[in-house]
């Protein structure tokens, strides 16, 4: 069975729908992710993260890790999981990533059916 893990925080309004969509995916174990570095104790050779990605309208699948903006790191605040996933790869961990991202606001369950077809 597939894992899809999970990113966002249920207390912000614009980063907790990949969360509350996550609980109507079907077909896959879900683990929710406190922290980018949970992702180095995956095992599969491919890891499908879930995440909310800024002013977009519907689910994107996002592969390309050169196209994800992160920003200029001032704190350990900042330290976003596009930044975690640039650092892995210069690290030399070389396992195949895909990110589906979803919009920050829509139909949670509409949403899980779309995402649930990009797994």
């Amino acid at each position: 069975m597939k894992k899809i893990y999970v990113f966002g925080n249920e207390y912000l309004e614009e980063d907790k729908l990949a969360k509350e969509v996550s609980r109507h995916i079907e077909g896959c174990k879900v683990v929710h992710c406190r922290s980018p570095d949970e992702l180095l104790e995956a095992e599969e050779d491919e890891i499908l993260i879930l995440d909310v990605v800024k002013d977009i309208k519907k689910p994107i699948i996002i592969d390309d890790f050169s196209k994800i903006k992160t920003r200029n790191m001032l704190s350990l605040h900042d330290f976003d999981l596009g930044y975690f996933l640039k650092l892995m790869k210069e690290m030399g961990i070389n396992k195949k990533i895909k990110i589906i991202g979803i919009p920050s606001k829509g139909d949670i369950k509409g949403i899980a059916k779309e995402v649930e077809a990009c797994i």
